[in-house]
């Protein structure tokens, strides 16, 4: 069972806050703007600002006034924009040229033309662009453009955390996809592995750091040399067994002990601390 408090501290610039749980719960969205013409910046930031209160989105915006500006940027610092919005007509370097550059390495990104002219619109399918605005951009035509933008950002989104969610694992006589939630346990077994699953048992010829190595780290621990866990699954860390439920117990060695003891300890203190906090 989850427990949710009604209000939320959280932090912004040093300020606390204590905001409602349907607040703290906004979607947030990351969209850079990138045009050099200083007053379409500050109209789109305005029409941004409308959506926001329009909506359940919570849009963080990075302004940029080159596109060179912009690449340096994403080359320094890596991209952690989900929306792009690209004038096509600025100098020394076109938002076209932008986009192609930004596709070599970011497939993903939602990118958004914005011009004064339409003669681009063929270049923007070439960079796989998904809309395409011409300015001057009113705030019903941004809407829907935001709208479609969101809904790709949220369908790329969910196709990487179903991805996440699953392992492909191949041996000499099979192949099989495995769901990470469903994994108990791994057990060494001679020169194989068992995935011990909710519904049964999976063996594959494979080494346990092999299957280690497909897993979500922050999901799966080694408790033993021959046998890696998974967290959400454990119910009790005793000296010398992980209790994992239905009477399943598989060994912890004195390496692994204090780790998955003192995270299991944490995670029962957070719901101990939520609980209390919900009930108050």
């Amino acid at each position: 069972m989850l427990f949710y408090r009604r209000q939320v501290t959280v932090w912004d610039m040093g300020k606390q806050l204590v905001l409602d749980r349907e607040d703290a719960l906004m979607k947030k969205i990351r969209l850079a703007l990138c045009d050099d013409e200083h007053f379409f910046l500050k109209d789109m930031k305005q029409n941004l600002k409308k959506y926001e209160e329009e909506t359940s989105y919570e849009i963080i915006v990075g302004e940029y006034c080159s596109g060179i500006q912009f690449l340096e940027d994403i080359k320094e610092k890596g991209l952690s924009w989900d929306i792009i919005f690209l004038d096509v007509d600025m100098p020394l370097k076109k938002g076209t040229e932008v986009a192609k550059e930004i596709r070599k390495n970011y497939e993903d990104v939602v990118i958004c033309y914005i011009t004064s002219f339409g003669e681009y619109a063929l270049q923007a399918f070439e960079a796989e662009v998904l809309e395409y605005v011409v300015k001057p951009v009113d705030y019903q035509s941004l809407r829907h453009s935001l709208n479609r933008c969101i809904k790709q950002v949220q369908y790329i989104k969910d196709a990487k955390n179903i991805k996440k969610r699953y392992i492909e694992i191949q041996s000499k006589c099979k192949a099989a996809l495995l769901c990470m939630d469903e994994i108990v346990y791994i057990e060494k077994r001679r020169n194989q592995c068992v995935f011990h699953m909710e519904d049964g048992e999976q063996v594959y010829y494979m080494t346990l750091s092999q299957a280690y190595d497909k897993l979500d780290p922050d999901m799966f621990f080694y408790s033993h040399q021959g046998y890696i866990v998974n967290f959400s699954h454990i119910k009790e860390v005793k000296t010398n067994a992980v209790c994992l439920g239905n009477g399943i117990e598989v060994p912890i060695s004195r390496t692994h002990y204090k780790k998955l003891r003192k995270m299991h300890m944490d995670k029962i203190h957070k719901i101990r601390t939520e609980r209390k906090n919900w009930r108050t």
